[in-house]
């Protein structure tokens, strides 16, 4: 067995990981092996400027190849270049990639391009760490367990939610200042969330709609703060609205990824200037916001037949519109129009979805569905949204949730005893 390193402490760096390993996957290794992922401070010389003091997020992959090693080397510096690594650069700066060659069965070679095994190993505790959790049996029981601030995963891929409300149902008031959830945005991007969704309107049952002029007043100053940090690529942002001038002013001043649509019913030309920015769009079912207990999905049909001839529908609309098929995704919209009991039935049966062959989102966390096993009001349900998201990992392709550190804590834990490590 082959295993490579992988670290990055710059940009998006778990975004960075994840596509390093999807380009191993896809070019040069076949079955993979992912370990978690773990923040590391950085090594550096006592001379090197403090601004390349970043701390990395490291993994190890491992797989079988029918390259040589000198082959292999080549395609791991042509990912590292594709990834937006410069040919040159100051040892120890900081770095978009890094891939190396740490073990090959018992090879041992030493070459002036190449050394295996790695020649730092020795040197890196947390990756002999990693290496040990792999299975890799050469190390003597040695423990390095304390060689690391905390660790991640892979995936799930998590939404981070940042409400810029006064009233949303589980963190209402907590993040409606610019510095409150600029602060939230920072967090969640250090926790590990591969896209952070910001939203100024509230949509929980009873919420009074605020006009579009209201909520660019709120989200206004925090697009402009995070303005820099999504141009650069240090984080992705998702912006929750479904009011069409909101969005074009958005689009047509920010670096935004993803529009979040939860009423589902944006007009054409709308989503026409959204699909020319080459922007995602996620569209949620719902049969309107604010929701109402009263207005639900009818009872005598089965509520996942009811999405996929919703969601079937629009995917074709959207195509028709000029959207590329992994610019489409579709969230069911759980509470939205459903009673708690369809809502659990979603959830339980949300394999149907991947027939749609596009991207899922499920948001699920804190929600009132969670009423039906648990007496916990909803800022307390962040236990019962973990248990619900394990059960969904492979079911959906986004988990939208309030608490990315603890979901990351509790599928580290569980990615270190599944056999498998699978991405």
């Amino acid at each position: 067995m082959i295993y490579i390193s992988i670290g990055s402490n710059l940009g998006n760096r778990i975004g960075n990981l994840r596509q390093a390993v999807d380009l191993l996957k896809k070019r040069y290794l076949r079955n993979v092996r992912c370990s978690i992922v773990l923040e590391t401070t950085c090594i550096l010389p006592n001379d090197a400027p403090s601004s390349w003091n970043k701390p990395f997020l490291n993994m190890v992959v491992t797989g079988e190849t029918d390259l040589s090693p000198e082959q292999l080397l080549v395609g791991l510096k042509s990912i590292e270049s594709e990834l937006g690594r410069p040919k040159e650069y100051e040892r120890w700066s900081p770095r978009i990639i890094d891939l190396d060659i740490l073990l090959w069965g018992d090879l041992k070679l030493e070459t002036p391009q190449l050394k295996i095994p790695h020649p730092e190993l020795e040197n890196r505790p947390f990756l002999l760490h990693l290496l040990a959790l792999l299975g890799v049996d050469f190390l003597n029981n040695t423990i390095f367990h304390n060689c690391f601030l905390k660790s991640l995963v892979l995936y799930p891929q998590f939404v981070g939610i940042v409400n810029i409300t006064n009233d949303s149902f589980s963190d209402g008031g907590q993040f409606n200042k610019p510095d409150q959830a600029i602060a939230q945005v920072l967090k969640l991007a250090a926790e590990g969330a591969s896209v952070i969704e910001v939203g100024a309107q509230s949509t929980r049952p009873g919420a009074i709609i605020q006009t579009p002029d209201e909520e660019y007043t709120y989200l206004e100053p925090v697009l402009e703060a995070l303005k820099p940090l999504a141009q650069q690529g240090n984080i992705t942002l998702s912006l929750d609205t479904f009011w069409p001038s909101v969005i074009r002013d958005a689009l047509d001043h920010y670096p935004i990824s993803w529009i979040n649509d939860v009423k589902g019913d944006l007009d054409d030309k709308t989503l026409k200037f959204i699909a020319e920015r080459d922007c995602k769009v996620c569209l949620m079912h719902s049969l309107g916001i604010p929701p109402r207990a009263d207005v639900i999905l009818p009872p005598d049909q089965r509520p996942m037949d009811v999405i996929i001839q919703w969601a079937q529908k629009n995917i074709d609309r959207l195509l028709s519109l000029g959207f590329k098929p992994n610019n489409i995704i579709i969230d069911p919209g759980i509470g939205f129009g459903k009673s708690i009991y369809q809502s659990i039935e979603i959830l339980r049966h949300l394999d149907a979805l991947k027939t749609l062959n596009t991207q899922i989102l499920i948001g699920h966390s804190r929600k009132s569905y969670i009423e039906a096993f648990s007496a916990e009001k909803a800022a307390q349900r962040d236990l019962e949204t973990i248990a619900i998201s394990a059960t969904l990992k492979h079911k959906v392709d986004f988990l939208r949730v309030h608490n990315v550190a603890d979901h990351m804590r509790f599928f580290a834990a569980y990615e270190t005893f599944t056999e498998r490590y699978q991405t």
